[in-house]
């Protein structure tokens, strides 16, 4: 997920933005909104009642988002609409405005565009609108790679770009093999443009045209939709492993059961109800987010390799979303998130090199991630520290018990405590979980995200799941030593809330105990004195002075260190259908995966629950009602509960 080469853009004489790079303009500055009306929304016939009430736009060129916003600005307002666009040079934040400027009819939506408009880095960016009723999926990357990176069903597709004859690599071939791919028959589409180039591609992957007038000076232009057939000699595009088919679209009684209220099971919940699902939300405690989501204050931020790989990728998608979603919808409530910035503290000189490569890469822009020396380190922190950092702008601090409670707050969630579930059982297309009490919930679909516990359930006892005592140190009635940023290395700690510090935490493997131990403060002052020794001094006379308490918690972790998401595997059949691995190591697999329907899973997200929780909510709210999902099909793959059983198969096979 590398960064990637912002567009360069000149302004003419009428203010309208041109791309030095493929000299041609992103729209006319006199009828702009006209001409997107016209060729895009008029031509697809979305000015007539949609055949469905979630409707899919897909565009191969987002630009300024002129389409985008002129589509909000026709649409009705109780819509249901996912808008993917794929951009390969976006533009700065401030030529958007700029551009968006001229427009002053689409101000209120642009305004919210610009808002969360992403930073330039490669891959899946979701962004949110209309209270969760409007999807964007902004794509930055080549457009076909992008594209085949996609699982979804496209009903209008918005040809878009520079000229074939100004940018021709983007009308390939394999764009339109993409198209046919994600298109279903009643999938329309229009573009500005009759070249042959595009008039071959769209022909040979299946769609049929037309040309009809085109917009103002422009004499025609093409329309059209998809056959629903490849032509003869063609093979339809599918790079998705056999045995990582998504169950299809629920269609039905939109009941759901969320077992575990941790920030996994809460987020969950809450992408749910957003798109209208009546969620039962159960748990074992007395109170929500009370196991490993129950620490005082979390820190949000995601540890980043000098060259990305799919986890780190993963985990860097997941600290984007969750910034953009506190900075959208809590910015006001201060006591669940603080926007404070976080420096990871270089531990030794050989990690400061290693920082310093990281930040010099090219893989991360710096309004993600930057180098600091000391000094500058030490003014944004407000106290003195060891070494130089990497600082992280738009992380900060959360508490992960306020933010769980405000998730749960929603209409649609019923939660329902003290209900520990010792039996899960599916008959007559409902999922039955049973109480030690004898209580039992019904729903047709169930999302176990009840960390290590997840394998008590017969289902699931296959999943290679460990749990992980952490203590955190709390310092309590402390006067605050100055703190303005959180501090993380080999551990962390917070600005002081409320007159308390948190810090922490250990990492006890094969350990159970839930008591409070002074050996775990001792290891927690440690490594807040690494990084801020006068702070650390503090603590320690603090803890001389008063005591210090303290919280036990247990992260659960997969063998990979990666999240486990997606649709539950019956382990006997996926272990049937897949033996004759033993004898294809090529994994020629026709067989379609078994899953248990209705069942999901959302858990071993360990110490990174802030940034993979969630996402993993929208992650299984789209799986479930099969719309665009927020991350790229091959990082989706990575996540998923099947890929144990396929690596034991393959392993056997060795």
């Amino acid at each position: 997920m590398p960064i990637i080469k912002p567009a360069t853009l000149k302004w003419d004489s009428s203010k309208t933005p041109q791309s030095i790079d493929f000299k041609d303009i992103y729209f006319s500055l006199d009828n702009g909104f006209d001409e997107s009306s016209y060729v895009f929304f008029l031509a697809n016939n979305l000015n007539h009642p949609l055949p469905a009430s979630h409707f899919i736009i897909a565009e191969t060129g987002f630009g300024t988002g002129l389409n985008f916003l002129t589509a909000l600005h026709h649409l009705p307002s109780d819509i249901e609409l996912n808008f993917i666009s794929v951009e390969k040079h976006p533009l700065a934040k401030a030529d958007l405005q700029k551009s968006l400027s001229a427009f002053p009819k689409l101000k209120p939506l642009s305004d919210a565009l610009i808002a969360q408009y992403p930073d330039p880095i490669a891959g899946f960016h979701t962004l949110n609108f209309n209270n969760n009723r409007i999807t964007l999926t902004l794509m930055f990357g080549d457009a076909t790679e992008c594209y085949s990176q996609l699982d979804a069903k496209v009903d209008a597709w918005f040809l878009d770009g520079f000229a074939p004859s100004k940018n021709p690599e983007m009308w390939r071939p394999e764009l339109f093999q993409q198209m046919a791919r994600l298109s279903h028959k009643d999938t329309t589409f229009s573009t500005f443009t009759c070249a042959g180039i595009v008039k071959r591609g769209l022909k040979s992957a299946g769609f049929e045209i037309k040309k009809v007038p085109g917009f103002g000076r422009k004499r025609e232009m093409l329309v059209g939709h998809y056959t629903g057939e490849y032509p003869e000699g063609n093979t339809p595009l599918d790079r998705v492993p056999s045995w990582f088919r998504l169950p299809e679209k629920y269609e039905g009684d939109k009941r759901a059961i969320v077992i575990g209220a941790g920030i996994a099971g809460c987020s969950t919940a809450y992408s749910l109800a957003q798109r209208g699902w009546q969620v039962t939300l159960i748990d074992r405690r007395d109170q929500i987010a009370q196991e490993g989501s129950g620490n005082r204050q979390g820190a949000l931020y995601a540890k980043l390799p000098i060259e990305p790989i799919p986890a780190s990728r993963i985990h860097l998608s997941g600290y984007l979303f969750s910034s953009r979603f506190l900075q959208q919808n809590l910015a006001d409530r201060t006591d669940i998130w603080s926007p404070c910035g976080l420096l990871q503290i270089a531990s030794s000189d050989k990690e400061q090199q290693k920082h310093r490569k990281l930040a010099e890469s090219g893989n991360y822009p710096e309004s993600v991630v930057r180098f600091v020396e000391q000094s500058e380190a030490c003014n944004i922190a407000g106290i003195p520290l060891t070494n130089s950092a990497l600082h992280f702008p738009s992380a900060g601090s959360v508490t992960p018990p306020l933010f769980c409670e405000w998730l749960t707050e929603h209409p649609n969630i019923t939660v329902q405590l003290n209900f520990d579930v010792k039996k899960l059982e599916h008959n007559d297309n409902l999922w039955t979980a049973t109480s030690d009490q004898g209580t039992a919930v019904t729903a047709p679909v169930c999302i176990v995200a009840s960390a290590a516990d997840s394998v008590k359930f017969d289902q699931l006892d296959h999943l290679p799941v460990q749990a992980i005592r952490g203590q955190v140190s709390l310092a309590e009635g402390i006067t605050p030593a100055g703190l303005n940023t959180v501090l993380c290395s080999e551990g962390y700690i917070s600005p002081a809330k409320d007159d308390t510090f948190c810090f922490g935490a250990t990492f006890d493997l094969k350990d159970n105990g839930t008591d409070i131990r002074d050996s775990g403060h001792r290891h927690n002052l440690e490594k807040v004195t690494d990084m801020a020794p006068d702070l650390g001094d503090q603590l320690r006379q603090h803890r001389e002075s008063s005591g210090l308490n303290g919280r036990v918690g247990f992260r659960c972790a997969s063998p990979d260190k990666l999240p486990i998401i997606g649709p539950a595997p019956v382990y006997n059949s996926f272990c049937e259908d897949y033996a004759r691995l033993s004898h294809d190591r090529k994994l020629k697999i026709e067989t379609d995966p078994k899953h248990y329907p209705g069942l999901y899973v959302n858990l071993a997200h360990g110490s990174k629950g802030l940034i993979s929780g969630p996402i993993s909510g929208e992650i299984i709210a789209s799986m479930i009602e099969r719309t665009p999902l927020p991350l790229e099909t091959e990082l989706i793959e990575k996540l998923s509960p099947a890929r144990f059983i396929i690596k034991n198969l393959i392993r056997r096979t060795i």
